[in-house]
């Protein structure tokens, strides 16, 4: 598959992502009473997930990498959120466009990753940018969550 066909795809899929997105705020900001509103809004909501599905593996099939690195990123997010839910993090510091995000290591090292966060404890947990998971104990960080620029979530 052409980069420009993958590049196609992927903009698609995250279109449709998006407005998935926007139909759950919606359902959920319909009143209780409006049942068949509400059943026309969970229908529009499959009907776009099975796009995507569909989308995913028209891409699964043409670009078998790009879309075997998509799922390592799906899978450490998930594992990511699986974490949060166990330790409440006190900072969140993701990479946005042209910013870095990076965790600076005692022995001077530093991991760049895409999010990284700090639990009450000074743990940090991070995704790489490869897509995986690590953990470093407050002994093994060199930088203070007083030194990073974003606070919460």
């Amino acid at each position: 598959m052409t980069q420009s066909k993958t590049e196609a795809l992927l903009k698609k899929i995250n279109y449709i992502e998006a407005d998935v997105e926007i139909q759950k705020q919606i359902l959920f900001s319909i009143p209780s009473n409006q049942k068949e509103e509400m059943k026309v809004t969970i229908t529009l909501i499959a009907a776009r997930k099975e796009e995507i599905e569909v989308l995913r593996q028209e891409l699964r099939k043409h670009d078998p990498e790009e879309f075997a690195r998509i799922v390592i990123f799906e899978k450490a997010v998930a594992e990511f959120k699986n974490i949060a839910q166990d330790t409440p993090f006190q900072a969140v510091i993701n990479r946005n466009v042209d910013e870095e995000c990076s965790l600076a290591l005692q022995n001077g090292d530093r991991v760049e990753c895409l999010i990284k966060a700090c639990d009450h404890d000074g743990t940090w947990t991070i995704i790489t940018i490869e897509g995986e998971i690590k953990q470093f104990p407050p002994a093994a960080v060199a930088e203070k969550l007083s030194e990073t620029t974003e606070f919460g979530y």
